[in-house]
Parts: C-alpha cells; sequence; structure tokens
C-alpha cells in the first residue's frame, strides 16, 4: 500500500499565468473607436467575425481601421458598377418600349397607368417606379392591354344594346308594373 502524501509545510505551487500563446485567442479588444466608411454598411456578425479574427491575428486599432477603410473602397465601387447596370437595364427597356409602340407609345403608357392605378393604386405605382419595371415592355403591354378593356368606351366581346323605345305606361311605371 503506497500513499503519496503531500507535505503541507511545502511551499505553493505558483498561481496559473493566463496562456499567451498565439493559438490561443484572449478577450479581443474592443476596436470602440472603429469608424465605418460613409455609406457602407457590414451586417454584424461579419463585422463580429471581422473584429475577432483581427485580435487573433494582434491587429491594432489604426491596423484594422485601415482594413476596413480599404474594403469599404471595393464596396463602394461595387454598389457604383451595380447601380449603372441597372441603370442600363431601365434604359434598354424603356427603349425597347418606345419600338414596340412607335408613335401610340403616349396612348398606351397613359392607358397601362390608367389601369395600373385602379387595379393597383399608389403602392403598384411607386414599385413600378422604384424598380423601373414601369418601363418593361411586357408590363407596359399587360397594363396597356388591361386598360383598354375597362375603357368606359367599349365592352370586349359584346355588342351595345339596342335602343328601344318605351311605352308612356313603362315611362310612368316602369317596366314590370
Amino acid at each position: 500500500m503506497s500513499e503519496e502524501i503531500t507535505d503541507l509545510n511545502a511551499p505553493a505551487a505558483p498561481a496559473a499565468e493566463p496562456d499567451k500563446r498565439a493559438d490561443v485567442p484572449q478577450d479581443p479588444p474592443l476596436y470602440d473607436g472603429l469608424k465605418l466608411p460613409e455609406g457602407v454598411v457590414f451586417d454584424e456578425p461579419s463585422l463580429d467575425a471581422f473584429k475577432n479574427l483581427s485580435q487573433e491575428m494582434g491587429l491594432s486599432l489604426e491596423q484594422v481601421q485601415k482594413l476596413v477603410d480599404f474594403e469599404g473602397r471595393f464596396v463602394r465601387q461595387g454598389e457604383s458598377e451595380e447601380q449603372s447596370q441597372k441603370q442600363q437595364i431601365m434604359e434598354n427597356w424603356a427603349r425597347q418600349t418606345r419600338e414596340m409602340y412607335g408613335p401610340k407609345l403616349e396612348e398606351a403608357v397613359s392607358c397601362a397607368v390608367r389601369a395600373a392605378d385602379i387595379f393597383g393604386g399608389p403602392e403598384l405605382r411607386n414599385l413600378l417606379e422604384a424598380t423601373g419595371l414601369g418601363n418593361h415592355p411586357v408590363i407596359v403591354r399587360t397594363f396597356n392591354e388591361i386598360g383598354k378593356r375597362i375603357s368606359e368606351d367599349s365592352f370586349p366581346g359584346g355588342k351595345p344594346a339596342a335602343v328601344q323605345d318605351k311605352t308612356f305606361a313603362e315611362a310612368l311605371y316602369g317596366k314590370h308594373n
């Protein structure tokens, strides 16, 4: 039976110091002074992951700020290119619509707008304007056709009722009396 006996009079072992190895993350610096470039938005999970990675790499606030500013330039450039492409697409739609209707463009657009207002109201108009879809040839054609069909001047597929003279009694008392 051998038991290990500890000496109570022996000096205490030194307190464990925090592990300072590079592969063990320490408490992340807050990067409180970090400023995002104007007009650039990063989602919180991505920004938090970036801050954690920066901390693991031991980057200072100044280094992290330089990286954020650098990335911000590319984000703004990408947004600018995307906006330019969107503008070209909308201009192409408007050109196709003009070609489709030629000199009757104003009449077709007016009829389409009237139908969109009747069935969709201001919300639809705002959506079509905000997205540029109000210039799309299919949208204009669709609402133009709807507008033609609901116009007060005609009834699709029907014939106007023949005008019949009323008798004196019908005029006084109505048809069923």
